[in-house]
């Protein structure tokens, strides 16, 4: 094995050491279960607690826009998002449309309420 390329010290002394995964897997050979395992207590430590039910998943596969799909999850309509965002219904609904662009300011609020990445607000490939 290499050299690690990090070590992290506690209290002046050597607490841990950082190697690529690759060196990592031929050292310890984990074991599938293992790998699963870790990816799991992984997902459990970023998880958020946001969840969407399979029909606001679907509409997105379908290729819908997702600032309508969210707005409609949450029951809100294009005036109440605008007045959260600083911005009318109307604006609201020409993004939908396809019309008006998302600016990043405006991405950034609309996430921020529908408790999503702002790259949720981008519409789905249908590839």
């Amino acid at each position: 094995m290499n050299a690690p390329h990090q070590i992290i010290y506690k209290d002046d002394k050597p607490e841990f050491a950082v190697v690529p995964w690759d060196e990592y897997v031929k050292v310890f050979k984990p074991t599938e279960d293992e790998l699963d395992l870790m990816a799991y207590r992984q997902a459990v430590a970023q998880d958020d607690g946001v969840r969407f039910p399979a029909a606001v998943i679907k509409r997105l596969s379908a290729g819908e826009n997702p600032v309508r799909v969210y707005r409609e999850y949450y029951d809100m309509t294009q005036e109440e998002l605008g007045a959260k965002v600083g911005v009318t219904g109307v604006y609201i609904g020409a993004i939908e449309r396809g019309v008006r662009s998302l600016s990043t300011k405006l991405a950034t609020k609309i996430a921020s309420i529908f408790k999503v990445d702002m790259d949720e607000l981008e519409v789905w490939s249908k590839d």
